[in-house]
C-alpha cells in the first residue's frame, strides 16, 4: 500500500479559523514546527493563492478541493492530479457541477471568485515519486480575471537552490485537523533526487524503523512492506522534476487539500515568483504530515510548458 499522499479531496471539513492571529497549542508538533503547522496568510503578497472549490447546486454542495495560485490575469496554476484522473472532475458525467478558484482568507467566505472554464494538464512522464512522472502540474483557465490581485511571476528552479528556504501557502489540513482556512510557512528545498525514505530519515535506517512500526500513518505494518518501502526504486524522486521540501525542525509541511499550493520567494506581490507545486505529504500518526513534502518544480523544461499553457489561454 503506497504511503505517499496526494493532497487532494477532503470531506468533513471542521473548524475553520479565519483569524489572523498565530493559533497556540500545547501539541508538541505545534511546537516543533511553524500549511501543517503554520500561521495563517494574512500577507497581501500571497491574495493570489487561492481555493479550488466544486459546487453541484443540484444538491445544494459546496467542497473544498485543492489549492492553485494566479499566474496570468485568467490563468491559474495547480497540480495536475486534482484535475484528472480519480481525484479529477468530469464535466461531461456532471452537467450541474461547476469548479471555481476562490480568492480570500478561507474557501467558504471568498473575497471574490473566478469560475474555472477549462484546464490543461502536463502530460506525464516516465516514472517517479507518484509512479507517472514528477510533471505533477496543470493550468486552470479562468472565465473573469480576478480584480486587483497581481500574478505571481513563473522562476525557474535550478539545482544551486537547495538549502534555499521557501515560502509554501495553501488552504489544506494541519495538525489540528482543521482545512479550508488559507495558512502559510517556510520549507528548505531539501533533495531533488534520490530515494523518498533515506532522504526523509537522513539515512538512518533505525530511525525510519522505528516510525515505520509506530508512527507510520498508512503502513500495513510487514517486514516485506518495510523493506519495499525502504529499497531503491519503490518511492523516487525522479530527478531534476521531483523536490522534497519542508519537514525540518520549525519548518512547515503541506499536507491534504495543498495540492497545487506553491514554492514561492518574495515578500512584495510585484517580486513574488513560484518555483513549483505541492503534490505530495508524508502522514503520520504524530504529525499528521510532519515529515516532508512533495513538490514538482518548474524546471526548464516544466517552466517552457507553462508558459507556452498561459499563452494558450482562450
Amino acid at each position: 500500500m503506497r504511503n505517499i499522499q496526494k493532497a487532494v479531496l477532503l470531506g468533513g471539513l471542521v473548524g475553520l479559523l479565519a483569524g489572523c492571529s498565530v493559533e497556540g497549542g500545547d501539541s508538541t508538533a505545534s511546537r516543533e514546527h511553524v500549511i501543517v503547522n503554520g500561521q495563517p496568510a494574512c500577507d497581501p503578497a500571497l491574495e493570489a493563492v487561492g481555493a479550488v472549490v466544486f459546487r453541484f447546486a443540484e444538491y445544494d454542495i459546496e467542497e473544498f478541493y485543492c489549492t492553485a495560485t494566479l499566474i496570468g490575469p485568467k490563468v491559474a496554476l495547480t497540480a495536475r492530479h486534482c484535475v484528472t484522473g480519480e481525484s479529477g472532475w468530469h464535466y461531461d458525467e456532471y452537467p450541474g457541477f461547476e469548479n471555481y478558484v476562490v480568492f480570500g482568507k478561507t474557501y467558504d467566505a471568498p473575497k471574490q471568485e473566478a469560475r474555472i472554464a477549462g484546464f490543461l494538464a502536463a502530460p506525464a512522464g516516465p516514472g517517479g515519486l507518484l509512479n507517472d512522472g514528477g510533471r505533477d502540474m496543470a493550468v486552470l483557465y479562468l472565465e473573469d480575471s480576478p480584480k486587483k490581485i497581481k500574478p505571481v511571476k513563473l522562476g525557474l528552479f535550478q539545482e544551486s537552490m537547495l538549502g534555499k528556504q521557501f515560502r509554501i501557502a495553501g488552504f489544506g489540513r494541519r495538525e489540528d485537523d482543521t482545512v479550508g482556512a488559507k495558512y502559510e510557512g517556510k520549507a528548505t528545498a531539501r533533495a531533488l533526487s534520490g530515494e523518498w525514505y533515506p532522504l526523509l530519515f537522513d539515512n538512518d535506517y533505525a530511525a525510519f524503523d522505528a516510525w515505520y512500526w509506530t508512527d507510520a500513518r498508512l503502513a500495513e505494518p510487514s517486514a516485506d512492506e518495510e523493506a519495499a518501502w525502504w529499497a531503491p526504486g519503490t518511492y523516487t524522486l525522479e530527478a531534476g522534476y521531483e523536490l522534497l521540501a519542508g519537514g525540518l525542525p520549525n519548518e512547515a509541511v503541506s499536507c491534504y487539500g495543498d495540492s497545487g499550493g506553491p514554492l514561492l520567494l518574495g515578500k512584495e506581490a510585484k517580486k513574488m515568483t513560484t518555483y513549483g507545486v505541492s503534490f505530495a505529504g508524508e502522514a503520520t500518526y504524530s504529525t499528521v504530515c510532519g515529515l516532508g513534502g512533495g513538490y514538482a518544480v518548474l524546471n526548464e523544461e516544466m517552466l517552457a510548458w507553462v508558459q507556452a499553457a498561459v499563452l494558450a489561454a482562450p
